[in-house]
């Protein structure tokens, strides 16, 4: 605002002199009214600009570390189906030993067969000894903890079969039983029951067949 430019000659008049101080000290009091709002408006505007600040910080920290959290849980999933996957070979390759072992099971099942059916027929029997099965006893040559499964000695002389149980005793004690998974002539392979898995069988055990 532009002051207007004063008289000195005509302030000596009183008349005019206390009309014109009324008009510069309104002017003055408009001046500073209109400096002391500003002031106020750009101290609210500073102090609305700080906040926006300091919650800009804080949905920065927060978006930080919801990162940081999310990137966690990435590399626990990912660790998860590394494992997940691991198991997953696992277990194919344990089936695929599997059907292996049964096929292999089977090939000799039926090479038994086409020996049996080429041996002769007209066997003169009392050159034929065979043990018989009622109470039939041998004792544990092995033990395997690791794979489950006992080695006796009693075999296909023996006239075993596969499936056929086996009592196990110690010391006239009744431990556990087997079940004949493979067999020879002397000898025989039989897996651990489930109730008796946690037995440990030793060498010279008696086996009884049931």
């Amino acid at each position: 605002m532009v002051i207007p430019k004063i008289n000195l000659n005509a302030l000596v008049r009183p008349k005019i002199f206390w009309p014109i101080m009324a008009i510069l000290l309104a002017l003055c009091v408009t001046f500073y009214m209109q400096k002391e709002k500003e002031k106020s408006i750009r101290i609210a505007k500073e102090t609305e600009l700080l906040r926006t600040v300091e919650a800009k910080k804080v949905v920065e920290n927060k978006l930080d570390l919801a990162e940081k959290q999310i990137a966690a849980r990435d590399e626990q999933i990912k660790l998860g189906l590394d494992k997940l996957e691991k198991e997953v070979t696992a277990r194919i390759d344990l089936e695929a030993q599997l059907v292996t072992v049964v096929k292999e099971k089977q090939d000799l099942a039926l090479q038994i067969e086409e020996l049996a059916a080429k041996m002769p027929k007209n066997v003169e029997l009392e050159k034929i000894v065979i043990k018989t099965s009622t109470g039939l006893k041998g004792k544990i040559l092995s033990y395997d903890k690791d794979n489950n499964f006992v080695v006796t000695d009693l075999g296909s002389q023996n006239n075993l079969k596969l499936g056929d149980i086996l009592s196990v005793y110690r010391d006239d004690v009744f431990i556990g039983r087997v079940q004949i998974e493979k067999f020879e002539g002397t000898s025989s392979a039989a897996v651990v029951l489930s109730p008796w898995k946690n037995v440990e069988f030793k060498e010279n055990d008696m086996v009884k067949k049931l």
